[in-house]
């Protein structure tokens, strides 16, 4: 059985590279400062964007294995050619959530990560630590101050550190010694008229922080590093970026003026908000994850036929690692034509409530008759009123009463306007697929248990 992960990838299973090509350009080319957004919900593979992205931009994405990094060559791996002066940073925010200054353990990673080694300088490396510390730390002059004797710059920042860390600069003299110690490290054009050489700072998970340390760095980032030789990519959901920043901003009473401002604050800081394409074909995207099961396409064809499954790659790659293990069980039913297309039915609502709606799934397995209960939820049914369990619980479609009491049919495009969100989680989206099939035995129930 292959199982599917959720670490990240660089191969571009969700036909994302058009897109992709189109981001890189524009930061290659960009006016520095600039913030770049890439807004996603969770699951939708943000992450993988965004090494993607890096390696499209240096040809290289640290984050990846060795093994992952050799097979990312040849086709469908190109590098932009306009970002030959770009050099990519990565910062997993979440990681520093819980820092006093969140903004500090980013530069510590600018810090850490820049290529030192390759720099004119002799003593390169030594020199720029110091230079970035004295932004960092706040300490005006100290290259001056002790010479350039790269062993005595090192101790003495070191101390100094330890020494003075809450003394504060203004915030545009530490702006002016992170643009000198970036422009000393990244180098100059290679020629005239080139570009200059800037720093892109890849900001991951930033909308996984607690709301604090989220508006901490959004803050720290516009008022320090708004520089002429950065520029930042942040990987966030948008919604609940502005949410955080609604908890912080200055305070009013109502509620839509607060989400007007968080919104206003989010567009001042970032310029240009990228939405990833969503995920069109859920089902195509499940078949291909079900290589080597036998009969998937069948299950495949009622998923996309109702269109059972939320457009997020996460909830599609777990699905997956459940078919992996359950359709085996029903080899039989799906290769016999008579039986064949009740099977796949059957196969698609138990694995969909299992996955998606275990407290409905718990009740069914419970009771076998809590099933008509479902259906009749999935019709409407006014006689029956709705269990608790519903509350909440999102339809795909709502049949229409006559005055007689009676539900008319449902056409087929209305089944999809009640879709709030396609990746949403809480919506029962195979009501109709409920709907359409009817009663089922009780032995059917059984059978079709996935535990």
């Amino acid at each position: 059985m292959a199982f599917h992960n959720d670490e990240p990838t660089l191969f571009d299973s969700l036909n994302r590279r058009p897109t992709l090509q189109r981001i890189g350009h524009q930061i290659a080319t960009c006016d520095p400062p600039q913030v770049f957004g890439i807004h996603g919900d969770w699951g939708a593979g943000k992450t993988s964007f965004l090494h993607q992205l890096h390696h499209y931009l240096v040809g290289d994405c640290p984050q990846q294995s060795q093994d992952a990094r050799a097979s990312a060559k040849g086709p469908g791996f190109d590098v932009c050619p306009d970002a030959g002066h770009v050099t990519v940073v990565w910062f997993e925010a979440w990681r520093y959530q819980h820092e006093e200054a969140p903004i500090v353990a980013l530069l510590q990673e600018i810090r850490t990560q820049l290529p030192w080694y390759s720099k004119a300088l002799g003593q390169g490396r030594k020199l720029g630590e110091v230079a970035i510390r004295s932004a960092l730390l706040v300490f005006e002059d100290l290259t001056k101050k002790i010479g350039i004797q790269a062993s005595k710059i090192q101790e003495t920042g070191e101390r100094w550190e330890k020494e003075n860390l809450a003394t504060v600069l203004p915030s545009h003299m530490i702006r002016q010694h992170l643009e000198h110690s970036l422009d000393a490290l990244l180098g100059q054009p290679k020629k005239k008229g080139a570009p200059r050489p800037r720093l892109v700072v890849m900001v991951d998970d930033l909308d996984r922080c607690e709301s604090a340390a989220a508006y901490k760095l959004l803050e720290g980032i516009k008022i320090y590093l708004n520089l002429p030789n950065c520029v930042f990519i942040l990987g966030m959901n948008q919604k609940v970026i502005e949410g955080a920043i609604a908890e912080h901003i200055p305070k009013t009473d109502d509620p839509a003026l607060r989400a007007l401002r968080a919104r206003e604050y989010l567009d001042k800081l970032c310029q240009n908000i990228e939405h990833l394409p969503i995920l069109r074909q859920p089902a195509d995207f499940l078949l291909g994850l079900l290589a080597g099961v036998s009969h998937a396409d069948a299950v495949c064809d009622v998923i996309k036929q109702y269109r059972c499954l939320p457009s997020n790659a996460r909830k599609i790659k777990a699905y997956a690692n459940l078919l992996h293990r359950y359709v085996s069980r029903f080899e039989a039913g799906l290769a016999a034509p008579a039986t064949k297309d009740r099977t796949a039915r059957l196969i698609v609502i138990f694995s969909c409530l299992y996955q998606y709606h275990p407290d409905l799934y718990r009740l069914v397995e419970a009771d076998s008759k809590f099933y008509l209960r479902l259906l009749g939820w999935s019709k409407a049914d006014r006689a029956l009123p709705d269990h608790p369990v519903f509350q909440g619980l999102g339809r795909t479609s709502m049949p229409q009463w006559t005055d007689k009491g009676e539900a008319t049919p449902t056409v087929e495009p209305s089944w999809f306007d009640a879709f709030a969100d396609p990746a949403e989680g809480n919506i029962l989206r195979i009501q109709r697929l409920l709907s359409d099939l009817g009663p089922v035995t009780t032995t059917e129930v059984e059978s079709y248990l996935v535990s």
